[in-house]
């Protein structure tokens, strides 16, 4: 046991000596090689571990349960953000080529590779939880190094950025990966992490949160799996009573649902999206806070009346068409919101045309109006 226990410490010896070592060279290291780089290291460390101390355990009663659970939460999750992505918009995903392929897959042995070494690692430590927690430190370390150029942080807002986007989520995101890797086992945390790190190289759009709602989200969603899971498990260990999968599988059924229903909103399929209003300048049709259907529509289909949606200097416009003209196959639109006294001092062409506004839901939008007035004032 002990020489198990000392074999460990040179184990975290040498992940602290490749973290010092990429701390001196990543400013001079192409950052596509990072991952590279750490893949090799945990290849080189996996081998002599997996020889030494041979097979690892990986069953727990618990399994079951924590993998429905982490899967539910993360679907949740997936539906607030996407929920909110109709209000605050949307961005493309990757684009499918080689080169996102070779991401995709880079990615999926990192984490492969990562979880087995923590495996290893935590299952052979003997409830030495100082060192567990080293190891966890380390860890996260170098997945930060792994996805980390530094040289770009040339501004104290870019850090504070990079430190509540990147470094805080990744904390929190591998402690809850040994905490669920020493209390059940590698295949939650694996799942976890292959679901949180590939979906964005999958889904064709984005939402589009802005830096702080992103954070935020990143970070409390490992809180809220562990909260979840162990408190099922000190009821368990209480009641000897567990939630049955039929009762994870009737909540998760209308989740499905509301996710697929948002997807396809936000996709365009049925040619739908749904914005929130920030300002009271079509006032009484809509007001600040309520939200809009828009339908997708060719510009040769608008007429005087519709109420236009159209981009103007990186923001979405609805004001009413008040007059249209064509010249080279080119629609010129005059536009001028209810609630204003003159037209609109541009006018807005084919190319900046979104559609134009189909229904109008009152007051749904106040969350993300309130949110977004919130972050511009801090």
């Amino acid at each position: 046991m002990k020489k198990n226990i000392k074999f460990i410490y040179l184990i975290e010896v040498a992940l602290l000596i490749i973290n010092l070592i990429f701390y001196g060279f990543i400013k001079v290291i192409p950052s596509e090689l990072n991952i590279f780089l750490v893949i090799t290291f945990l290849l080189l460390m996996v081998i002599p571990l997996r020889l030494f101390f041979g097979k690892q355990r990986d069953k727990s009663y618990y399994t079951g349960y924590t993998n429905r659970t982490i899967i539910t939460v993360l679907m949740v999750v997936g539906i607030i953000i996407y929920a909110l992505g109709i209000l605050l918009g949307f961005t493309r995903g990757y684009a499918y080529n080689i080169q996102s392929f070779k991401s995709i897959l880079s990615i999926i042995v990192l984490v492969i590779l990562t979880e087995y070494f923590r495996l290893i690692v935590i299952k052979n430590n003997y409830n030495n939880y100082k060192s567990t927690i080293i190891f966890t430190i380390l860890l996260a370390l170098l997945e930060i190094f792994a996805n980390t150029n530094i040289g770009g942080l040339n501004t104290s807002y870019k850090i504070f950025v990079y430190i509540s986007v990147m470094v805080i989520p990744i904390f929190a995101e591998q402690f809850l990966c040994s905490y669920l890797t020493y209390k059940v086992g590698m295949k939650p945390s694996l799942i976890f992490r292959l679901v949180i790190k590939i979906y964005p190289y999958l889904l064709p759009l984005v939402p589009n949160l802005g830096n702080y709602l992103l954070a935020f989200v990143k970070i409390l969603t490992p809180f809220i799996i562990f909260y979840v899971i162990n408190r099922a498990m000190v009821e368990e260990e209480k009641s000897k009573r567990i939630i049955t999968t039929d009762t994870l599988r009737v909540f998760s059924i209308p989740v499905i649902v509301v996710l697929v229903i948002l997807v396809i909103l936000v996709s365009g399929i049925f040619k739908a999206r749904l914005i929130a209003i920030a300002t009271n300048s079509m006032s009484p049709t809509y007001k600040k806070g309520d939200a809009v259907i828009i339908e997708y529509m060719k510009p040769d289909k608008l007429q005087k009346g519709d109420i236009l949606v159209f981009r103007h200097d990186s923001i979405i416009v609805t004001h009413r068409i008040v007059d249209i003209k064509k010249k080279n196959d080119t629609y010129y639109f005059t536009t001028k919101g209810d609630n204003n006294e003159d037209v609109d001092g541009y006018t807005s062409t084919s190319d900046q045309v979104i559609g134009k506004v189909d229904y109008v839901i009152k007051y749904i939008g106040f969350p993300t109006i309130l949110v977004n007035e919130l972050f511009e004032r801090s």
